[in-house]
């Protein structure tokens, strides 16, 4: 069996087994292949090292990292056609004693989710939908990795593209499922181009929405906050436990708290909770739970973290916009 062909089996039976991400973890004389089902680790199988150094460097090869580089941390993107649809591969490679650990995050794309497939109650979803009615301001959805940050802004991207004709641009590390429908723009830090300057680039095309994958640092959050005063409606995901680290982690990045109450419109919290007490059997049992902070909650929140700073506000706190 060719080494292309290993990967396509490996990868069609996570994806049967519906895990999220397929890990490779190097030992000394072997590699464990583990996948992530339903939020939880699961050994796979464990394979000689030598034909996962082959799988892991044809991986890179052909996601567009570096096979010669093996003392740094690389990521890359890769798509595999399979025998029941295509699948997205995202990966990240980190340097271990033993060799090199990989990482593959799994996105089905012959599957497109709207807000009204999501799998949570009738309620979150209206709240989504009404966030998509804005004309402008800032949308954060915050949580810990997996827990389906990305699946509900590209579902809420999608229902932007079906109640209206809105210019949308998502700027994205990497494309994670490619769309004709709006444009994305691939974050590419080797050559010079990160969120911040990808961002920039974005607005002077004249965007009506912005969906941006992550904020990361100082100058993505002031662009995006920006971006959201001028007239934009900006979609995006922090890395934070719950609501209020979304508040704290953009005041930590510089953001002007007067901005933060201009243009802030809601921070959304979002984990995966099973529905199902039998965690070791293996279907779709989880659905997602969010938590909305808007309104006067979110001015509240911004009063507490940020204090006085606001009083000086010309036009405190728009997120009322959220209900209209």
């Amino acid at each position: 069996m060719s080494t292309t062909e290993q990967c396509v089996s490996l990868f069609e039976k996570a994806k049967q087994a519906y895990a999220t991400d397929v890990h490779f973890h190097p030992l000394e004389k072997e590699t464990i292949v583990s996948f992530r089902i339903e939020g939880m680790m699961r050994e796979h199988q464990r394979m000689k090292k030598q034909t996962a150094e082959r799988i892991v460097a044809h991986l890179k090869f052909h996601s567009g990292m570096d096979i010669g580089e093996r003392r740094l941390p690389q990521n890359g993107a890769i798509t595999f056609h399979l025998s029941d649809g295509s699948l997205s591969i995202r990966l990240s490679t980190v340097p271990l004693r033993n060799g090199e650990r990989m990482a593959a995050r799994l996105l089905p794309l012959s599957t497109d989710i709207h807000l009204s497939q999501l799998p949570t109650t009738t309620e979150p979803v209206q709240q989504l939908q009404n966030l998509c009615r804005l004309p402008d301001g800032l949308v954060i959805f915050t949580g810990p990795t997996g827990s389906g940050k990305t699946t509900s802004l590209y579902a809420m991207l999608q229902h932007l593209v079906a109640i209206d004709s809105r210019h949308i641009i998502s700027v994205e590390d990497p494309i994670e499922k490619p769309h004709d429908t709006y444009t994305q723009l691939q974050v590419n830090e080797q050559a010079g181009l990160d969120y911040s300057e990808a961002l920039k680039a974005a607005l002077r095309h004249d965007p009506d929405v912005l969906m941006v994958g992550e904020i990361r640092d100082e100058k993505t959050a002031q662009i995006a906050v920006r971006a959201a005063m001028t007239g934009h409606l900006v979609l995006t995901s922090l890395h934070t436990r719950h609501t209020s680290g979304a508040l704290v982690r953009l005041l930590e990045f510089g953001v002007p708290p007067n901005y933060l109450a201009e243009s802030l419109v809601a921070v959304i919290a979002q984990r995966l909770v099973y529905t199902d007490t039998k965690r070791d059997v293996f279907v779709h049992q989880r659905k997602a739970d969010y938590q909305f902070l808007t309104g006067d909650e979110l001015r509240e929140e911004l009063h507490h973290f940020a204090g006085e700073a606001l009083t000086a506000s010309s036009n405190p706190c728009s997120v009322g916009r959220v209900n209209r």
